[in-house]
């Protein structure tokens, strides 16, 4: 009988170690990381995305779509891990799929100069599966703008986009853009021309062109386009900003319209610098007893504004506003 006892107490001994060490094996598969199969990639992005473990992404078993467009909510976010995830788990469930390879694309962007190859790969092998894929169009042109400066090279994409989508104003205004900021102001003009006859309600466009015209010199153009474009979006605040600095070129600092649209600038677009830095100046210009007013315009755009680079650009421009205003104190003085 005591050897019976022994040998159930033995064997319940065994069960027990036997079930423990199934709990540690399923608690260890649990924890393992998935990767994803991935045939068909470069070797350089299979070797970037073969270790990236899709289960840090919630989404990853509910498919193509539904992963990829998780990616896209990580990635605005800023958790760009995460959003890796997802978009290889995209891939992972249906292979080659262009819209994932984009999110790729954008993940290894914002990482760059370091990610510039790994998301040039992935946007062009976007593009290789889908050759009417505007927005890698204009990725590749970015890309190779902002990282390698390369704006004859971004110029072949950005025309690329515009030829699959031509009825898209981002297509064109990546294009023309790119040509305005390379300082080739008659190429931009030709271009803006050709895309507002393609796509005619587009206030974004005419705001553009309005900027070239001005770049020209063409104040009435100018005041023209900033006009249409407010006509197709009555509060874009940049609009009424590029309607003042024209209207002032031809009117004068006395219009008082011109007052008017600096201030609707500001009212509807309090984000930008650029709107309180030029009403200050024309304040000062058009009557120098007005500073304190500027002054006071200046000190409620610093309590207002948030967005860092914005702020960097109206604490700069404020100081240089005070060293044109002393300037112009200390010649008066001396007449």
């Amino acid at each position: 009988r005591l050897a019976m006892v022994i040998a159930q107490r033995s064997l319940r001994v065994v069960l027990a170690c036997a079930l423990a060490l199934l709990a540690l094996a399923c608690t260890a598969r649990a924890h393992a990381p998935v990767l994803p199969n991935l045939p068909n990639l470069s070797p350089n992005l299979h070797a970037a995305l073969s270790t990236v473990d899709v289960s840090k992404c919630p989404e990853h078993k509910s498919g193509h779509r539904r992963a990829n467009t998780a990616g896209n909510a990580h990635l605005k976010r800023g958790a760009h891990d995460t959003a890796l995830a997802c978009y290889v788990a995209a891939l992972s469930s249906k292979m080659n799929f262009p819209p994932a390879l984009y999110g790729v694309g954008e993940t290894f962007a914002r990482r760059a100069p370091g990610g510039f190859e790994l998301a040039r790969e992935s946007f062009e092998l976007a593009l290789r599966h889908w050759p009417e894929y505007a927005d890698a169009a204009i990725a590749l042109g970015d890309l190779w703008s902002a990282v390698r400066g390369d704006r004859a090279r971004a110029e072949t994409y950005y025309a690329r986009a515009t030829k699959a989508k031509p009825g898209d104003a981002l297509s064109w205004e990546a294009l023309a853009s790119n040509q305005y900021e390379d300082g080739r102001l008659d190429d931009a003009l030709a271009s803006y021309n050709e895309a507002l006859n393609a796509v005619r309600q587009a206030p974004g466009l005419y705001f553009s062109r309005g900027k070239v015209h001005r770049a020209k010199k063409d104040y009435g153009a100018c005041v023209e386009d900033a006009q249409q474009a407010l006509k197709l979006a009555e509060n874009f605040g940049q609009a009424y900003h590029l309607l003042a600095t024209c209207e002032e070129k031809l009117l004068g600092v006395a219009a008082l319209e011109v007052d008017a649209h600096y201030r609707a600038a500001i009212e509807h677009e309090p984000e930008f610098a650029d709107h309180f830095l030029d009403f200050v100046h024309f304040i000062y210009r058009n009557d120098e007893s007005r500073l304190k007013e500027a002054r006071e315009i200046l000190s409620k755009a610093h309590a207002s504004m948030e967005d860092n680079g914005e702020r960097a650009k109206l604490e700069r421009g404020t100081r240089e506003f005070e060293e044109f205003a002393s300037r112009r104190a200390h010649d008066n003085s001396e007449l």
